[in-house]
C-alpha cells in the first residue's frame, strides 16, 4: 500500500489479514488504552475503595461508583479487542509502566479535589480520543466508540461538577487548594496528548485510526479547559510551566 492513502476507503471488519503496519499501530493504541483503564477492573483497591473513602458526600460517592462501573466496562472492551488481536491483558501486561503519568498522579491523590481534577482532565482527554475512533477504519473498535465517547464526556462533566461542588462547599479555602493543585494537574493534562512532533500520530491518521494531530487536539482541549476554569473564576496557569512534552 502506498504512503498516500484514502482513509475513507480503509476498512477492516475483523482482526484477520490486517496489514502489518496497521496491526502494530492498532495494538499499540489499544494497549495504551487498556493499560490505563484495566486498572479499574483489576485494582479496585486503588481505583474504587480509596476514592470512595475520600469522597466527602453521599452524592460524590454515588457518582464516583457509577463512573467506576463505566470504566470497568470500558476495560472489558479493550481486553476483548486485544484478545482478538492475540494480546492478553495479564499480570505481565499490567506490570508495564503507565503510559500517561497523570494516572500515577491519580493514585497519589491525597484529597478528593484531586479526583475531581483527574476526571476534569483525564476523562476529558478520554472523550477526545473516543471521538477519534467514532467511524474509524477498524470496525470492531468503531462499533463501541460512540458509547465510549459519550460516557467519557459524562465523566469529564462529573469532574467539573465535583470541582464546582467542592468550591461551593469549601469557599476560599477550597479555591486556594484548587489553585495550588492546578500547578501540577494543568501541565499534566496538556501533556496527555504527547509530543507535537511525533511521527506516529500521522501514521494513525494515515490509516484512519485518528482524525487529528496531537497539537490540534491539545489546542482544542486547552481552549475548552480554560473556558471552564474561567467559569469557575479560577486563574489559568501558564501552559509552558511544568510540562514534560511539547
Amino acid at each position: 500500500m502506498s504512503d498516500v492513502l484514502n482513509t475513507s476507503e480503509i476498512r477492516f471488519s475483523s482482526p484477520d489479514g490486517l496489514p502489518e503496519e496497521y496491526k502494530s499501530l492498532l495494538v499499540r493504541m489499544l494497549s495504551i488504552q487498556s493499560r490505563i483503564e484495566s486498572e479499574y477492573m483489576l485494582a479496585a483497591d486503588r481505583t474504587l475503595m480509596k476514592p470512595l473513602a475520600l469522597a466527602p458526600t453521599p452524592e460524590d460517592k454515588a457518582e464516583y461508583a457509577a463512573f467506576w462501573s463505566d470504566e470497568v466496562r470500558h476495560a472489558s472492551y479493550w481486553m476483548k479487542l486485544l484478545s482478538d488481536l492475540g494480546v492478553t491483558v495479564d499480570e505481565k501486561f499490567m506490570s508495564s509502566p503507565m503510559p500517561i503519568y497523570v494516572f500515577e498522579m491519580r493514585d497519589q491523590a491525597a484529597d478528593w479535589i484531586e479526583y475531581g481534577l483527574f476526571s476534569f482532565f483525564a476523562d476529558r482527554q478520554g472523550a477526545y480520543m473516543g471521538y477519534e475512533w467514532v467511524g474509524c477504519s477498524y470496525e470492531p473498535l468503531a462499533k463501541i466508540a460512540d458509547r465510549v465517547h459519550k460516557e467519557e464526556l459524562g465523566h469529564a462533566a462529573f469532574g467539573y461538577r465535583l470541582i464546582r461542588r467542592y468550591l461551593q462547599r469549601e469557599g476560599e479555602r477550597g479555591r486556594e487548594l484548587l489553585i495550588k493543585h492546578l500547578a501540577r494537574w494543568y501541565p499534566a493534562g496538556l501533556d496527555m496528548f504527547g509530543q507535537s512532533g511525533s511521527k506516529r500520530q500521522y501514521d494513525y491518521v494515515k490509516w484512519g485510526l485518528r482524525r487529528r494531530s496531537n497539537e490540534q487536539m491539545r489546542d482544542e482541549f486547552t481552549e475548552e479547559v480554560n473556558t471552564l476554569l474561567t467559569k469557575l473564576d479560577i486563574p489559568i496557569p501558564d501552559p509552558t510551566v511544568g510540562r514534560r512534552f511539547s
